[in-house]
């Protein structure tokens, strides 16, 4: 069985994984401050790489959190997950 022995080995499976820093690159586009991709994103090629399975888990949604005390108008946060579906339609 495959395994990852610590936070490099995770960092590693991520940046080899194209997709994965296409979507990375994509939510830096934004600029937003304090900004970070949820957990399940993670988790979910973790679990791929640890089980050997050879096709991407389908992830339901990649949730992309930030935190701005100077913007808390719920409307643009609808603006700014429009850019990114504008720039990635395929990502939920």
């Amino acid at each position: 069985m495959r395994q990852l022995k610590n936070e490099q080995d995770i960092i590693r499976l991520v940046m080899e994984d194209e997709w994965m820093m296409t979507v990375l690159h994509t939510a830096k586009s934004l600029n937003l401050p304090d900004w970070w991709i949820c957990a399940g994103f993670v988790r979910s090629k973790v679990w791929d790489y640890l089980h050997d399975y050879t096709e991407r888990f389908s992830l339901p949604d990649v949730d992309v959190i930030y935190y701005d005390a100077s913007a808390p108008d719920e409307a643009l946060e609808k603006g700014l997950e429009q850019r990114l579906r504008a720039i990635m339609a395929d990502v939920p």
